[in-house]
C-alpha cells in the first residue's frame, strides 16, 4: 500500500515539473519565433507542445484522485 503512494507521489513530481518544462518550451519558442519567423515547422512545434500540454493536464487531474 505504501509502496503505491510513493509511486503516484513520484509520478505526480514527473508530471508536474514535465508540464513546468513543456510550458517554458511554448514561452521559448513563441519568443525566438517573434523575433525570426513563424514557419510550419514552428507552428507544426507549438501545436504539438499543445497536445502534450493537454494529455499532462488530463493526466494530473487523474492523479489527484
Amino acid at each position: 500500500m505504501l509502496k503505491k503512494y510513493f509511486r503516484k507521489q513520484l509520478h505526480k513530481r514527473y508530471v508536474s515539473k514535465y508540464l513546468a518544462e513543456t510550458r517554458w518550451e511554448i514561452i521559448n519558442t513563441v519568443i525566438v519565433a517573434s523575433a525570426t519567423e513563424y514557419n510550419y515547422e514552428v507552428q507544426k512545434h507549438l501545436k504539438n507542445l499543445g497536445g502534450l500540454v493537454r494529455k499532462y493536464e488530463r493526466r494530473s487531474r487523474w492523479l489527484r484522485f
